[in-house]
């Protein structure tokens, strides 16, 4: 017998073995089945009969009716698919599951899911109608054709029109907002300052794709060894890389680019370290335009270069162990690496920097997973060793006076699986609402998470900034956020890139100032942007700031009792809220790290004012000249009705949200009541909604968060409007809302601060 014939017949025997009998199949079902009575039979044996009641049964009832109900449903979608062509079928299977991962990064899973079902059902009904109509079918199903041909572009023209059309302002209340103040009387941080700038680069000498770091390179650096903080630089994905670059851990390079002040110093020293991107478009060169303002003002900065810690397409040829998004360890580790390499050379009497950095003043500052990076350093910067392997010892110990985070991401490395924990740092924090990358203001929750002991000087800050996006902050990124082939993220409200880099030029530069030059007539600035209008864009910007200086009357931090302040004695009480309790505020992906009192009054639920009111206990709060009372505040972005609440018809149109208002009041030792407006500071706007998707209907995440703004009320003003008043002596604060209807807020940081 011929061997192809053995082949056949011998396949046809494994195919009638391996294939069930009818018996067998109705076995298998009886099986299953009865698996699914003994499932049924257990939990009535275990949790309905004993202690029994009819709830119990019904929800058993219900529990399993829903997941027969689902896999009813599973097994009828499977039925439908069935009922299509193969080649439909494959054409589905490479194409829905591969859109619907990616535009995951544009839309939640269900705006991806519906945007991948219009394109798929769009191009299946026209491109199949029209292959149809070519081979000109007759009769009824020409016209079925033409029907499906007209359903598909119909869809395709939906999905269209949701893409092109233009939203309304999702922020009309701030419209006609223009930034306008006082600006301080001091020189405008944005702009040049008097020494002559220098430029060059340092690196390993040996690098593949950038001559400045090899034989053009200015100065030779030594390389580090960072094998036991990148680990997942191995397998398929650590041989592409390596195959790139030309070294792995054990040979990172220490590279920079450089702009220096021309004289004999000693100057600041900043860093300033780019975040993740395609690790083959290089990113270190986008903060030319920091280098240049800061270097003329008489800082040396560095712009790092860890692009080989960037990703990459071809991470991807392991999809399931690909490089997962936990190196920022690494990211902050490198920093410290730099700092020991300009510590090296600032001894050296055979080096041209010797003598000329003043390590006692050393600022570092880095965008997105940098940013956290910039945190992750300080925080390694006093410790003895790498908390996740302590064979691997630290000796730093730098003089780090400020920390500049540019949308940060936070998070992606936790030291012993905690929030990277900083204690008295000098910290600023900047984001835009139209970050179409990093959409939540995660710098937030670093900024809450840094405690001011007291025990040392230092100052948190924090700008949130209407309509500025993640990339513009570097020229190389610019205002495509997460670098699609096809346009998916809306940039048409996207601030002017000068416009965006202004506001960063002004706050970074103002911010070193303050914390490596002294320079302190900066430090209102970072309470109120309007004290720097004429430096700034006119847009609308939120700023919240704490230094150790402030005493606090609540934080919120010290205890679960909503009744309680932080000081001996004090008590909290309200009346008339419809809603009153303290929490870890969530963001639209973070917590905010920051226990806050969240509080809301509406006139449906009370006729009568409310009002909530901080007594100071028996001591009070003693405030010198200048001194004033602050508070953190945002709207809250929930309802202002409890939970369970049903209004009764209104007859009227309910009023439209808006900026809300109410009365602060003071009382002094002598129970004299002072009142002033919050609007005497400024009134509270609703929360931003940053719509940076195109289509933003079928976006099913968060537009909006929490984001606190700071408040300041001088007590000389409460003094003056009520002259009885005496401002030294501060025995209770109390907030009566009895300027807006209805409202609802977060509050948090209440105490009182000295005056300049």
């Amino acid at each position: 017998m011929p061997m192809k014939v053995q082949i056949e017949a011998a396949r046809r025997w494994i195919v009638r073995a391996c294939t069930p009998s009818d018996a067998g199949w109705a076995g298998a079902a009886w099986g299953l089945i009865g698996l699914w009575l003994v499932f049924i039979l257990s939990f009535v044996l275990h949790d309905v009969l004993p202690d029994f009641a009819i709830g119990k049964a019904a929800g058993l009832m219900a529990m399993l009716g829903a997941l027969a109900f689902a896999g009813l449903g599973a097994l009828l979608t499977l039925r439908l698919l069935n009922l299509l062509r193969p080649g439909y079928r494959l054409g589905l299977a490479l194409t829905v599951p591969p859109l619907v991962v990616l535009l995951m990064a544009v839309w939640d899973l269900k705006g991806a899911v519906i945007a991948t079902a219009l394109l798929a059902l769009g191009i299946s009904f026209t491109v199949g109608a029209g292959a149809a109509l070519v081979r000109r079918g007759g009769g009824r199903q020409t016209l079925g054709s033409w029907m499906f041909l007209a359903l598909g572009v119909s869809t395709l023209a939906a999905l269209g029109v949701g893409m092109a059309r233009t939203p309304p302002d999702p922020n009309p209340t701030l419209a006609s907002y223009r930034l306008a103040g006082a600006t301080l009387n001091l020189p405008n941080p944005g702009r040049p300052g008097p020494f002559r700038v220098q430029s060059l680069t340092y690196g390993s000498g040996v690098d593949r794709h950038r001559p400045e770091y090899a034989a053009k390179a200015s100065w030779r650096s030594q390389s580090v060894d960072s094998s036991k903080l990148d680990r997942e630089w191995k397998g398929p994905v650590g041989w592409f890389r390596t195959l790139y670059w030309g070294f792995d851990p054990k040979r990172f390079p220490v590279q920079g680019r450089v702009w220096t002040p021309v004289g004999a110093g000693p100057f600041p020293l900043v860093l300033i370290v780019h975040g993740n991107h395609a690790m083959e478009a290089f990113s270190d060169p986008g903060y030319a335009y920091l280098g240049e303002l800061l270097a003329s003002q008489g800082f040396i900065v560095v712009s790092v270069d860890e692009n080989f810690l960037n990703s990459s397409l071809s991470d991807m040829v392991d999809p399931i162990n690909s490089r997962p998004s936990k190196e920022n360890d690494a990211r902050g580790w490198m920093l410290l690496e730099h700092l020991a390499q300009w510590r090296r050379w600032n001894s050296d009497p055979a080096h041209p920097m010797f003598g000329r950095v003043d390590m006692e003043r050393i600022g570092l500052m880095g965008h997105s997973r940098g940013g956290e990076a910039a945190a992750v350093a300080a925080a390694f910067n006093g410790l003895s060793h790498y908390p996740d392997d302590a064979t691997l010892p630290f000796d730093y110990g730098f003089k780090i006076g400020a920390v500049v985070a540019i949308a940060p991401v936070d998070g992606q490395y936790k030291p012993r699986e905690r929030p990277t924990p900083l204690k008295d740092t000098n910290y600023f924090v900047i984001h835009g609402s139209l970050d179409g990358d990093v959409t939540s203001f995660m710098g937030a929750s670093q900024f809450s998470r840094i405690a001011l002991t007291g025990q040392a000087p230092a100052t948190k800050a924090q700008l949130y900034v209407k309509d500025a996006n993640h990339g513009q902050f570097n020229t190389s990124w610019g205002r495509d956020d997460i670098g699609m082939p096809w346009p998916v993220l809306d940039k048409r409200r996207i601030l002017d890139p000068n416009a965006q880099r202004q506001i960063a030029k002004v706050y970074f530069s103002a911010f070193l100032q303050m914390t490596l030059m002294d320079r302190e007539g900066y430090r209102p600035l970072f309470e109120d942007p309007r004290r720097g209008a004429a430096w700034l864009p006119k847009g609308y910007l939120a700023a919240d700031y704490a230094d150790s200086a402030t005493r606090w009357a609540a934080t919120f931090e010290e205890d679960i009792n909503p009744g309680t302040a932080g000081a001996p004695g004090a008590r909290i009480t309200a009346r008339n809220l419809a809603v009153w309790r303290e929490l870890d505020v969530g963001l639209k992906w973070n917590p905010l790290d920051s226990q806050v009192v969240q509080i809301a009054w509406d006139d449906r639920v009370h006729k009568a004012q409310a009002s909530y009111s901080v007594d100071l206990g028996p001591a009070g709060l003693a405030a010198g000249p200048g001194a004033a009372l602050v508070f953190s505040a945002s709207d809250a972005g929930i309802p202002s009705l409890p939970d369970g609440f049903e209004p009764p018809k209104a007859k009227a149109k309910p009023p439209k949200p808006g900026p809300l208002d109410w009365t602060v009041v003071l009382i002094d030792a002598n129970g004299v009541e002072a009142r002033l407006p919050l609007s005497r500071d400024q009134v509270l706007y609703p929360q931003i909604k940053g719509q940076t998707r195109l289509f933003p209907e079928i976006d099913g995440g968060k537009a909006a968060e929490v984001v606190m703004r700071r408040y300041r009320l001088p007590l000389a003003d409460f003094a003056a409007a009520s002259p009885a008043f005496d401002p030294t002596r501060l025995t209770a604060m109390r907030f009566d809302f009895d300027r807006s209807k209805r409202g609802a807020i977060v509050i948090d940081n209440i105490g009182v601060a000295p005056g300049a």
